[in-house]
């Protein structure tokens, strides 16, 4: 059991850096357009007409966007955190003294002795929600990362520093670490594991979004990885709550926007537009700043759990 699994788990993570140097240099690209330009609006359609072909509208491009994320997701979580996670604690097994051989984990189970249950249960509580936690937090922050092949190695480098000490995989309080070891190999092998998990997403993500076309008519069978979010539960739930909070913003927005036709506001002069490259620019550097901020207060304690784990 242990053989195979070293072996499975080897040629995934041999597949993870195949992505990553075939796509690593793709960024994400904005969805292709597949369905039909409609002509311009006639006058006399109601304005509920509108305001529903809207909402279809914005419905399709979130479901592209779900549809690269859920990808991403489920290509990371496989082949990094859950089979680079399984290789990575079967060589700290095999690394850490004698007396470590058949002791429990914090997960409850054994070192030294794989199962398939074992497997599956990293698969579950680790595996898929890193990958999903990783390519929504990507997808949402994509426009601040740099273009090239820097994107996916920085988001994964960034999500190591801000979580990597209170969630996983460096929190000080994990049994673990006091188990297995040793603990400079462990910050190692991890640190890597979590970069090249960055790197597949952002790779995966730009590779896929390059060649999917909105959801419309024939177009419907792109989409069934979403399949996947349904089987993972907390996947599905997340995005059946970003559904409902489009439909929820598109509402709003038209509610805005007639509220400013013409003859709403008669007399007081309009208020000239800022520059939309403008706009955009100043995001993008409060952005990135914020991105740097929670880098650097997530530093300290960062490297007081690495250096708690190293010296045990």
């Amino acid at each position: 059991m242990a053989v195979a699994i070293v072996v499975v788990c080897t040629f995934m993570l041999l597949a993870a850096l195949a992505m990553v140097i075939a796509w690593g240099g793709r960024s994400v690209r904005e969805p292709l357009q597949a369905v039909p330009t409609a002509d311009p609006v006639p006058l006399s359609v109601p304005a509920q007409d509108v305001a529903a072909s809207a909402q279809v509208s914005a419905m399709r491009r979130y479901l592209w966007w779900a549809n690269v994320a859920t990808v991403a997701a489920v290509a990371s979580g496989l082949l990094v955190a859950w089979a680079g996670g399984r290789l990575v604690m079967r060589v700290l097994a095999v690394t850490s003294p004698a007396s470590a051989q058949g002791r429990l984990t914090e997960a409850q189970a054994n070192v030294g002795f794989p199962t398939v249950e074992g497997s599956i249960a990293l698969l579950f509580f680790g595996g898929l929600p890193a990958g999903f936690a990783a390519a929504f937090i990507y997808v949402l922050l994509h426009r601040w990362f740099p273009a090239g092949r820097w994107a996916g190695p920085l988001l994964g480098t960034l999500l190591l520093l801000v979580f990597g000490a209170s969630v996983e995989p460096f929190r000080s309080d994990n049994i673990d670490f006091g188990i297995v070891g040793p603990g400079w190999l462990s910050v190692v092998l991890f640190s890597a594991l979590a970069v090249l998990h960055g790197a597949v997403v952002a790779a995966v993500a730009g590779a896929f979004s390059g060649r999917l076309p909105l959801p419309f008519g024939q177009n419907w069978k792109y989409y069934l990885p979403l399949l996947a979010a349904v089987i993972f539960l907390p996947a599905g739930v997340l995005l059946g709550a970003g559904a409902l909070a489009v439909m929820v913003w598109t509402r709003l927005d038209d509610f805005v926007r007639s509220r400013r036709r013409p003859g709403a506001g008669e007399g007081v002069p309009a208020a000239k537009p800022p520059s939309a490259d403008r706009r955009r620019a100043v995001i993008d550097w409060a952005g990135r700043g914020v991105l740097g901020v929670a880098a650097v207060a997530a530093l300290p304690p960062f490297v007081s759990a690495v250096a708690s784990i190293v010296s045990r």
